[in-house]
């Protein structure tokens, strides 16, 4: 009957979308970041000590993936039904993850893209434009654009287990904003949250990690890249953790200082700070810097996030997002998010509802999704959503009216 509502659920969507943050996590979708115990060797096993480790080798790589297929219905003004735009993105993401002894590991993964219609470009674009209905990007239709992209590249080792180095391409995304993150300085383009997971492609860098108690001081070596346009640098962070400061009124937290020096380009500082007030998970992440002219910008977000338990179960659970994010003059956003889990007894089916609103230009943007957890390894979505406001603002494409779409996704 749950899958039955779930198929159905597709004729009758209205608007909205479902959050990043609640969407599996990337070692959840691609096992990239799980850490497996190393394997004890066989009881009575009698192979020479070449012969083990070879064993341990086989036994301690992972390869598997993530593949997604994705259908998008536009509907467009002055359109016939049978004409406006469908298209169809799939998504293969293929890892490779080997650890070796004394904690060292070697990581890789791959994307390829693959558009039969031709009408995505297959890179996913910014969140911040009307590219919001349409994460992929566009393609001009003669081609299937299909891509092969590496995603990351990258070795890790350790002193003493004291301090922690990364070098090659590196999946890498700093800040405490659940949707606009101004101090991610090192992405050259920011996270589209319509996306389930992170498919930017990673950094080219050399990250070291030195934890000390509360704290991780952490530096960074950007080599840059034409290609994906990353630009070579110097980066600094610290993390530090606290304790409640006022009793019960303000739990645990953390807050973070971060600068950002490109080679040939005025430097960036960022400053964010995560903070438990009462029922509440509060946050503020800011950055400034000066442009090409000398004049100082600033970016900043912040917002809540409030849970209330609304059952006996434990996914019986009702999330409330806001946020608030301002650049300068150039882009002011506000986000109210709902999401529902496993509502009137239906433990596999999640209901997120979100809005964005623009307040320069007098436009937003609704959706909604179902999420359905058929199994472990697979989940599907259907989702709709529709513009609203000023139809120059910058959640319109122009002549929308909305978007109907469904997405599968399998990881094996």
């Amino acid at each position: 009957m749950k899958k039955i509502l779930f198929i159905m659920s597709l004729l009758c969507l209205v608007s909205s979308f479902v959050l990043a943050d609640e969407r599996p996590s990337e070692s959840d979708m691609f096992g990239g970041t799980s850490a497996a115990a190393t394997p004890a060797p066989l009881a009575g096993s009698t192979t020479g000590k070449s012969g083990n480790l070879l064993a341990s080798a086989e036994e301690n790589t992972q390869i598997g993936g993530t593949l997604s297929n994705e259908a998008d219905y536009y509907l467009t003004s002055g359109v016939p039904l049978e004409k406006n735009t469908t298209v169809n993105p799939n998504v293969l993401f293929l890892y490779l993850d080997s650890k070796l002894e004394d904690d060292a590991r070697v990581f890789a993964r791959i994307r390829t893209y693959y558009d039969p219609s031709g009408l995505t470009g297959g890179n996913p674009s910014a969140s911040t434009s009307t590219n919001l209905l349409n994460p992929y990007g566009f393609g001009n239709g003669t081609s299937d654009n299909l891509s092969t992209t590496l995603q990351e590249l990258r070795i890790s080792a350790n002193i003493a287990h004291q301090a922690f180095f990364t070098i090659g391409r590196q999946k890498i995304k700093y800040g405490a904003a659940h949707f606009f993150n101004p101090t991610d300085f090192l992405n050259p383009q920011p996270f589209n949250f319509f996306l389930p997971t992170d498919e930017r492609t990673g950094v080219d860098m050399i990250k070291a990690q030195v934890p000390s108690g509360i704290s991780n001081f952490y530096a960074e070596g950007i080599f840059g890249n034409p290609t994906t346009g990353s630009q070579s640098g110097g980066y600094f962070r610290e993390e530090l953790a606290y304790d409640g400061v006022a009793g019960d009124l303000l739990g645990a937290g953390e807050m973070s200082f971060s600068g950002y020096l490109p080679k040939g380009q005025t430097g960036k500082a960022g400053f964010d700070i995560s903070q438990a007030v009462g029922d509440f998970d509060v946050y503020f992440e800011g950055a400034a810097g000066q442009d090409s002219g000398g004049n100082w910008k600033d970016a900043v977000s912040a917002g809540f996030d409030y849970s209330l338990k609304y059952g006996d179960r434990n996914t019986n659970t009702a999330d409330f997002l806001g946020e608030y994010s301002q650049a300068g003059n150039l882009a002011e956003f506000g986000v109210l998010a709902v999401q529902l889990g496993a509502p009137w007894g239906w433990n596999d089916i999640t209901f997120s509802e979100t809005n964005l609103f623009d307040f320069n230009g007098q436009s937003g943007l609704s959706r909604l999704d179902i999420i359905c957890q058929f199994t472990q390894r697979i989940s599907g979505r259907v989702y709709g959503s529709a513009p609203w406001g000023d139809t120059a603002g910058a959640f319109y494409l122009p002549g929308s009216l909305g978007q109907l779409g469904t997405r599968l996704d399998v990881s094996f």
